[in-house]
């Protein structure tokens, strides 16, 4: 009786966690900095999956950029708050350092950075077609037929 209770748990905790991802956590693009072809995206609510992020970016890309479009974009983690250009507080020993910041010139403000920390991909679409992304040490690549590639398209061997 007591596992039927475990497994009726496990099993209502795994439907609940599956309609908040589907229903709740939706990806919703908070700010875009940068020019035509290149450009930083800040993103609330990013799906947790390599797979999930890859197909919201193809889903949502257009919005972006026109199909055809060479272009380089990053997206970063962003819960709507800029930072402050300052070193971080390390408490006891002083920091001078604040290359952990990316600072945007277009926002007109004392905080206008985001932490480098929050990245989440890389994304490269080329004039041949191919659209690569890096995420976190991981390479993909997506092939103008729509087939996508687990690694680099291009891997050289110097023997």
């Amino acid at each position: 009786m007591r596992i039927k209770k475990i497994i009726f748990f496990i099993a209502a905790l795994v439907i609940v966690l599956f309609v908040y991802m589907n229903f709740f956590h939706v990806p919703k693009v908070l700010a875009i900095h940068g020019t035509d072809d290149i450009k930083e995206v800040l993103i609330k609510n990013i799906p947790f999956t390599d797979s999930e992020k890859i197909k919201w970016w193809e889903r949502n890309s257009e919005k972006f950029f026109n199909k055809s479009q060479v272009y380089s974009v990053s997206l970063w983690r962003f819960d709507g708050t800029y930072l402050k250009l300052a070193p971080k507080d390390s408490g006891l020993f002083p920091d001078h350092d604040t290359d952990y910041l990316l600072c945007f010139d277009d926002v007109k403000s004392d905080k206008s950075c985001i932490d480098k920390s929050n990245w989440i991909m890389d994304i490269t679409k080329s004039k041949d077609g191919y659209t690569y992304y890096q995420l976190g040490g991981r390479s993909y690549y997506l092939k103008p037929s729509g087939e996508l590639m687990k690694g680099e398209i291009f891997k050289t061997k110097i023997k």
